[in-house]
C-alpha cells in the first residue's frame, strides 16, 4: 500500500528555451502595472532585461523597476514594500536568482501587509502571516535554489545576532513560473557551481529524508540524474544550452521535492551558519555536503539502518550513473563525486568567511538535523564544520 502525502506545486510552468516571451501575457492577466523584481546589474549587462521591458511596454503593461543585490534583508523588503505600496502595483514579477525570487515573494506579500516582513518570520516575529499577497510570477535565471517552486521566501540578517528564516505559508508559491534555459547562459562558472550545488543537495536531501514520499522519490532521482551529467558540462561552458536546460530541469525538481518532502542537516547548517557569516547559500551547501552526507552515513551503519542506507545508494546512482547494485561501492562513489566536484569547482572553505574553531560550538549547537535520516549528535556537527574550515 501507497503511504498517504500531499503534494503541492505551482499551477503554471512555462518551461523551456524561448518561453520568457510569455511574461507579458502572464502579466497582462493581472492588470496593467507589474513591479519588476531584478538582480543588481547581470540581466541589463545580457541585454535580456531591456527585452523584457520593450516586450512588456509593448503588450499595455507598465513596469516600474525594483533592483536587489545579495540575499534580501528585513530592511531590504521593508524598504521596497514601502516604496512601492501606493503606487498600485497589480502584480510583481521576479527575474533572477534565488534570493531575487525570494526577495519578490517577500515583496508581494508585504505590499499588501502592514508593519515588517521580520514580524511574520518564522522563529523570529510573533504574528502569523496569512499568505495574502499580490500575484507573482517567477522568472529563475539561475539553476539551484529552486525558490521558483517553494512556498517560502527566505530572509537573511548576517552578523553575531543574525538569522537566516523564513516566511512560509502555501500561499507564497508562484502564480505562474517561466524557465527559460536562454537567460542561463551568461551565468558565471563560479554562481553556476555553487547554484548547481545547491540543487544537488536538495535533491539528494529530499530523496533520502524522513518525509519523502513515492512522488518526491521519482522528481528528486530526475533531477539527480540530469544534474550528475550536465553541472560540470554548464559550469565548463555556460553557453552550452542543453547543459543549462539540464540544470534548470534539475533545480526547478529540487524546489518541488524540498517543498513536499523537507530537507536535511545540510540545510540545518544553513540556517545557523548563514545567519552568522556572509556565505552564498549555494556555496556553502556545496562545501558541507560531503560532509554531512559521510557523518549520515556512519551513523545509519552504526545503527544497522540497511534501508536507509540502500535509498542513500539508490540516489546516488542516479547522480553518479553507477549501474552497480553494490551498497558500499555505491556509497563511496556517491560521496567521491561530491568531494570532487568541491575541489574541481573551487568552492570555498568556512574560513575564507571569517568562521573560526572558536565560533564551531555555537553554531553546532544551533543546527537542526530537520529531516535528516538520522540524527547527529553535537560532536558530529563540530566535526563536519571543523573538516571545513
Amino acid at each position: 500500500m501507497v503511504a498517504s502525502f500531499e503534494f503541492r506545486v505551482p499551477p503554471v510552468l512555462l518551461f523551456g528555451v524561448g518561453k520568457i516571451a510569455e511574461l507579458p501575457r502572464l502579466a497582462r492577466l493581472h492588470g496593467r502595472r507589474c513591479l519588476l523584481v531584478t538582480g543588481g546589474a547581470s540581466l541589463d549587462a545580457s541585454g535580456a532585461l531591456a527585452g523584457i521591458a520593450a516586450a512588456l511596454k509593448a503588450a499595455g503593461v507598465e513596469a516600474a523597476r525594483a533592483a536587489v543585490s545579495g540575499e534580501p534583508t528585513p530592511e531590504k523588503t521593508d524598504t521596497l514594500a514601502g516604496e512601492f505600496r501606493s503606487e498600485r502595483i497589480d502584480c510583481v514579477a521576479a527575474v533572477g536568482g534565488g534570493s531575487v525570487i525570494d526577495a519578490g515573494k517577500a515583496v508581494a506579500a508585504m505590499l499588501v501587509h502592514e508593519g515588517s516582513v521580520e514580524d511574520y518570520l518564522e522563529g523570529v516575529g510573533s504574528k502569523l502571516f496569512d499568505g495574502r499577497r499580490l500575484p507573482f510570477i517567477a522568472v529563475p535565471t539561475t539553476a539551484g535554489t529552486g525558490s521558483e517552486a517553494a512556498k517560502n521566501a527566505v530572509i537573511s540578517r548576517v552578523g553575531p545576532a543574525g538569522f537566516k528564516r523564513s516566511l512560509r505559508h502555501d500561499g507564497l508559491m508562484p502564480d505562474a513560473v517561466i524557465i527559460d534555459p536562454e537567460l542561463h547562459r551568461s551565468c558565471p562558472p563560479s554562481v553556476t557551481a555553487a547554484c548547481g550545488m545547491d540543487a544537488v543537495t536538495q535533491l539528494l536531501e529530499a530523496a533520502i529524508g524522513l518525509k519523502a514520499n513515492p512522488l518526491t522519490d521519482a522528481l528528486a532521482e530526475s533531477g539527480l540524474a540530469a544534474a550528475g551529467r550536465a553541472l560540470p558540462a554548464a559550469w565548463r561552458d555556460g553557453a552550452d544550452l542543453e547543459a543549462r536546460s539540464r540544470m534548470a530541469y534539475a533545480a526547478w525538481l529540487s524546489g518541488v521535492a524540498l517543498t513536499n518532502a523537507g530537507l536535511g542537516v545540510v540545510h540545518g547548517f544553513a540556517s545557523s551558519v548563514g545567519g552568522r557569516f556572509p556565505i552564498p547559500h549555494g556555496a556553502l551547501c556545496g562545501t558541507l555536503v560531503e560532509s554531512c552526507l559521510r557523518h549520515t552515513i556512519d551513523r545509519l551503519k552504526e545503527q544497522g539502518e540497511v534501508r536507509a542506507l540502500a535509498k542513500i545508494a539508490r540516489a546516488g546512482r542516479h547522480l553518479t550513473g553507477r549501474e552497480g547494485r553494490d551498497l558500499g561501492a555505491d556509497l563511496d562513489a556517491l560521496l567521491g563525486l561530491l568531494g570532487e566536484w568541491a575541489r574541481t569547482f573551487r568552492l570555498p572553505r568556512l574560513g575564507a568567511f571569517g568562521m573560526t574553531e572558536a565560533d564551531i560550538p555555537a553554531l553546532a549547537a544551533n543546527t537542526g538535523c530537520k529531516d535528516n535520516p538520522v540524527h547527529l549528535p553535537p560532536s558530529d556537527l563540530e566535526e563536519i564544520l571543523r573538516e571545513r574550515l
